[in-house]
């Protein structure tokens, strides 16, 4: 493993509380969720950003970079969406070789329904924790290290 020259032990502590609370965090996220809106987290975010979409559609490629998921495991996931009769698929009429994933009307009453406890959670877990200051900071850090992997780790485009 590559170590850090510079300020080692405090890039290695921070990397290890990053990746321990952000995985914790996650979690326990998605076990609220389950419990109080029989939605996993993964759910809930397809339907956050496809209700932040125009249209509430949004071209599976897309999707995939904003979840940060493979196209197999993107396509897993919206089939069961569209089973829970959340999303819908929609051939892309203007190329034939992509689709699009658009919320249904349960689709926005379940994220409508989800909402409002999955803030308080968020409020409890996240919010309550941090101060203006910290987010101001925390965004600017993530924003930097969300452009060191777009400039070094492109994403790849697929339909």
């Amino acid at each position: 493993m590559h170590r850090p020259t510079t300020g080692s032990d405090d890039l290695q502590a921070a990397w290890r509380v990053f990746i321990e609370t952000a995985a914790r965090l996650q979690t326990m996220l998605d076990d609220d969720l389950r419990a109080t809106a029989g939605m996993s987290l993964a759910d809930y975010s397809v339907l956050l950003i496809l209700h932040e979409s125009d249209g509430g559609r949004l071209r599976m490629r897309d999707l995939s970079h904003r979840m940060v998921f493979s196209s197999s495991r993107l396509s897993y996931q919206v089939d069961a969406m569209v089973k829970r009769g959340w999303l819908q698929r929609e051939r892309a009429t203007e190329d034939r070789r992509g689709s699009y994933a658009s919320l249904t009307d349960a689709g926005r009453s379940a994220f409508s329904d989800a909402a409002h406890d999955h803030y308080r959670c968020v409020d409890a877990l996240f919010f309550s924790a941090l101060d203006p200051a910290d987010g101001r900071e925390l965004r600017a850090v993530m924003e930097r290290l969300a452009t060191h992997l777009d400039t070094t780790h492109p994403r790849t485009q697929e339909t």
